[in-house]
């Protein structure tokens, strides 16, 4: 059996990630999707931010959302903005659930997007997992993957998961 190795995982950040998210739509609960031209948490980039699903027309801006309230100070002016959600079950801008989700032994494998499943197979499938370059700590997509997912033990099973979803989730 050849070796298959994954170089890029500790390099790769889970904003690459994060330009084109499938999202159930919450009109009529088919895929849709949430297109975020530069990911950036700027209050300018959130004017680009947009939900549209195809099936039923439903399109929203993020900017049609409103703030969160973050606190009150002690003269009572308000402190509002935007918060965003990254490395969980939901869309980080709108909060939405993702349409690429499954439960694996008790656990729920998810990912934003085609490219992210990808990425996921080829991290999971490699038997020796380098870190090479210059390293991002914990910032990297594969520093952060729970231990139930990368373990050797898991591998088949997270494997079948992840072509369950590419096969049943056509684009």
């Amino acid at each position: 059996m050849s070796e298959k190795r994954s170089t890029d995982a500790y390099q790769t950040q889970l904003r690459q990630f994060m330009h084109e998210v499938l999202i159930v739509c919450p009109q009529c609960e088919r895929q849709a999707m949430v297109k975020a031209p530069v990911v950036d948490f700027s209050a300018e980039a959130a004017l680009d931010i947009r939900l549209i699903c195809v099936h039923c027309g439903h399109s929203k801006m993020l900017t049609e959302t409103p703030d969160t309230l973050f606190f009150t100070n002690s003269s009572g002016k308000q402190v509002r903005g935007r918060t965003y959600l990254t490395g969980g079950a939901v869309d980080p801008y709108f909060h939405l659930p993702l349409w690429l989700t499954t439960k694996v032994e008790g656990h729920l494998l998810w990912a934003y997007n085609h490219d992210h499943l990808a990425f996921l197979e080829q991290h999971i499938r490699a038997t020796l997992r380098e870190r090479s370059g210059p390293e991002y700590s914990n910032r990297s997509v594969g520093s952060r993957l729970p231990k139930w997912m990368t373990s050797r033990k898991n591998r088949d099973k997270v494997l079948k998961a992840i072509v369950r979803l590419q096969e049943s989730h056509v684009r």
